[in-house]
Parts: structure tokens; C-alpha cells; sequence
């Protein structure tokens, strides 16, 4: 079924048809508290897939605080969803050594599952409606730039 899913989705998207609504998740944040997709609706979310264990993922960390710091107050909102990085806790450390200023969510297999993640990092700019405005996969030198850019292209729309 999630083939069949993942294919009509691909359909739609290489048909430049309307943007495709992403997956839905619930999944707890750092502090234990739950953060489900349908809260975020109305938002323009970064949503970082990353592990610990990725250097490239560790190294996009400050950019992703300026992005928070930068944006917070217009309504966007960064998130770095944690995979494959063990427990809570675990994952609590690492945040705190790497002086993480955003949202923080762990994930697991089915997230990464349903939103087609296949290496790591892997970004996506969504917009309103919680609909995939754009996704980048791996790092570039202009991959904060080109996020602000979506970001102010998206806030224009919005209003």
C-alpha cells in the first residue's frame, strides 16, 4: 500500500500539480511532551531529518539556530527530527552539547519510512497546509541561503 502511496504521490509532484500534502506524525519532543504534524498546519516548517552519528547533519546545526533565531517570530518554526540516534535521552545530550536552539522530535523507522528518507540530512521547507514546498537531500554551500529564500518566498504568500 505504501508503494502504491509513494507512486501517486511521485505522479502528482513530477506533474506540477497542486503541492503534495506531506505525511502526518506524533511524536514526542525532547522534553516529553508530544508534537503532532496537525499542530504545525498553519506554519512554514523546516524539518530537518538528522542523527547524531551524521557529521554532515551536525554541521548544518548552527545554521539551523539562525534560521530559529531569524524567523521564530514570523511563524516559522525549525525542527531537527532526530533518527536513528537512540534513546530521548541520548539524543537530550547531544542537543545540549551542541547547543541546539530549536525544536527537537524523535523520530523513528516509520517517519523516516513515510516521508521517503533515504540519507541523512535530508531538509524540507514546508509550507502552509503542510504541503512539501521544496526538500534538499545532503549538504551545499548555499543550502541556507537557498532555505531563507523559500522562506521569504513562502511568508509573501501567506498574507
Amino acid at each position: 500500500m505504501r508503494v502504491l502511496i509513494l507512486i501517486c504521490l511521485l505522479l502528482v509532484s513530477a506533474t506540477g500539480q497542486r503541492p503534495v500534502r506531506l505525511a502526518e506524525f506524533s511524536l514526542p519532543k525532547l522534553d516529553g511532551q508530544t508534537l503532532r504534524s496537525d499542530d504545525l498546519k498553519d506554519k512554514i516548517v523546516i524539518l530537518d531529518f538528522w542523527a547524531t552519528w551524521c557529521e554532515n547533519c551536525v554541521s548544518e546545526i548552527p545554521e539551523f539556530n539562525k534560521l530559529e533565531k531569524e524567523y521564530s517570530s514570523r511563524g516559522v518554526k525549525v525542527i531537527g527530527l532526530a533518527v536513528q540516534s537512540g534513546w530521548a535521552s541520548d539524543i537530550q545530550k547531544f542537543a545540549e552539547q551542541y547547543n541546539m536552539r530549536y525544536t527537537v522530535l524523535v523520530g523513528n523507522d516509520d517517519t523516516v519510512s513515510d516521508f521517503g528518507v533515504i540519507s541523512f540530512p535530508n531538509t524540507y521547507v514546508i509550507g502552509p497546509g503542510w504541503k512539501l514546498y521544496k526538500k534538499y537531500s545532503g549538504v551545499s554551500e548555499t543550502k541556507a541561503a537557498d532555505i531563507r529564500r523559500d522562506i521569504e518566498t513562502l511568508l509573501k504568500t501567506k498574507h
